[in-house]
């Protein structure tokens, strides 16, 4: 790798932009971590918490990896009792899983006060620039699901 291709200031902006995601991603995954989430974790919870009961299948679809790398997650998750199995009522054949009320407040605490750890190291930026960041972070993920259908917008 040439030197230049290493320093962040020579960086093409998509690279860049990975860097710094996985930057932050690291950082709010060790915080999770502590608060009993793994991502995969954070991101079931993040999907159910839009209402919709989900299979297995559909929440690992949604997080793009086999079902069964979800299993240990989703047993966690219910151990802990944040999320909750049921039968679906059209099909008895498949079961749903659903976010508890205790999974709704321990996510929202746990994402509020990683926001709390993390928005400080992020007070570099000037209040007048971070609407035209806001706006081009928002773009680039839209852009990236337009031309990826395959992947789902992770709400977490």
């Amino acid at each position: 790798m040439r030197a230049s291709e290493a320093d962040p200031e020579h960086m093409s902006l998509s690279r860049l932009l990975a860097v710094a995601g996985h930057v932050v991603a690291l950082r709010r995954q060790r915080f999770m971590g502590s608060h009993g989430l793994t991502p995969h974790g954070l991101a079931v919870l993040a999907y159910l918490e839009q209402g919709y009961a989900l299979t297995q299948r559909e929440l690992a679809r949604r997080c793009g990896v086999a079902p069964s790398t979800l299993n240990h997650t989703v047993e966690h998750l219910a151990r802990s009792g944040w999320i909750e199995r049921c039968r679906d009522d059209s099909d008895r054949r498949l079961v749903r899983l659903a976010l508890t009320e205790s999974g709704r407040r321990h996510l929202r605490q746990v994402q509020e006060a990683a926001d709390r750890q993390i928005e400080p190291l992020l007070d570099h930026l000037a209040p007048a620039d971070e609407a035209a960041v806001r706006r081009f972070l928002l773009d680039t993920v839209t852009r990236l699901q337009e031309d990826d259908a395959g992947l789902d917008d992770p709400r977490f």
